[in-house]
């Protein structure tokens, strides 16, 4: 980034709670699903992905109850409200696919699951946790997904379950970065070796997480053309990506930013939790902070 010195890593621009708002009302407007189409699973794809899909459509319901009570306490210490508001957002989003699956499983006459035990475990894991704990499990289902969708969308060829998995794809990339973004500010300030120690706790829990998703999910996974170690190395594909984005980035006193340009125009920029503005030079993306720019606030 032109002025930067060239050890300084260049600011990443972040979302504020508003902008996250404002992202998932807009993406609220109902997919192009073929709901219309007759073509069903056949036998052999049936068997493959049946049970599997029933579980991650059991998954996606989860009614966000302690994400919530966590994003409410959240919100009362750091003064930003937008956060709750936007968690909400997310939360309807992923009942949407719990909907949007279900609808998928009636119309092949596959019935609903009404609990299983990876789900159980990432309940408890959440349950009484604090917000980052609770954003890091959420993290960890989200990027598993991913790898799970895509091949989920390549292991039939019913039209209505590749466009719902396409949605779902979407849908989560951004998932991933609010989460990652969230985890990355929530750290902000704190030693390197306690990052590195965070972000180790999250390894484990992927690898943890991945094989319960291969032992049950496999014969989607294969249907998807994944052998296991494609299958690993996507998971850790993911992982890594979102790890940049769940990086602090240093304080600005470590590593100067150049001085804005002379004549410069200042115009107010909605940084502010509750949308006020404050006089500023406008960032790279409007309505965007960098993580350069700011320590711990949220």
């Amino acid at each position: 980034m032109s002025g930067l010195p060239a050890s300084a890593p260049a600011p990443r621009a972040v979302r504020s709670s508003l902008d996250w708002c404002a992202y998932y009302e807009a993406n609220a407007a109902a997919a192009e699903i073929p709901w219309e189409c007759s073509a069903h699973l056949t036998a052999a794809e049936r068997r493959a992905v049946a049970a599997s899909i029933q579980e991650f459509q059991l998954g996606e319901s989860s009614e966000g109850r302690h994400l919530h009570a966590a994003a409410r306490a959240y919100a009362a210490s750091s003064g930003d409200g937008a956060y709750v508001r936007a968690i909400e957002a997310i939360i309807r989003e992923e009942q949407r696919h719990a909907r949007d699956l279900g609808r998928f499983l009636a119309a092949e006459g596959i019935p609903l699951r009404k609990r299983s035990w990876p789900d159980a475990v990432f309940r408890s894991l959440r349950r009484g946790a604090g917000l980052e704990t609770t954003v890091g499990v959420l993290l960890t289902a989200e990027l598993i997904a991913q790898v799970y969708y895509a091949a989920l969308r390549d292991a039939t060829r019913s039209p209505v379950l590749r466009a719902l998995c396409e949605r779902i794809l979407r849908d989560e990339a951004e998932h991933v970065r609010f989460q990652a973004e969230r985890l990355a500010l929530l750290r902000a300030g704190r030693a390197r070796v306690a990052v590195r120690l965070a972000q180790a706790a999250q390894r484990g829990l992927l690898a943890g997480a991945a094989l319960v998703v291969w032992w049950g999910h496999r014969s989607v996974l294969a249907g998807g053309g994944l052998s296991f170690g494609r299958y690993w190395g996507q998971c850790w594909e993911r992982f890594a990506a979102a790890a940049t984005m769940m990086t602090p980035m240093p304080p600005s006193g470590s590593a100067p930013a150049p001085a804005p340009a002379a004549g410069a125009p200042l115009r107010p920029v909605s940084n502010a939790a509750d949308g006020s503005a404050a006089s500023a030079r406008a960032p790279a993306v409007a309505g965007e902070w960098h993580l350069t720019d700011i320590d711990a606030r949220g």
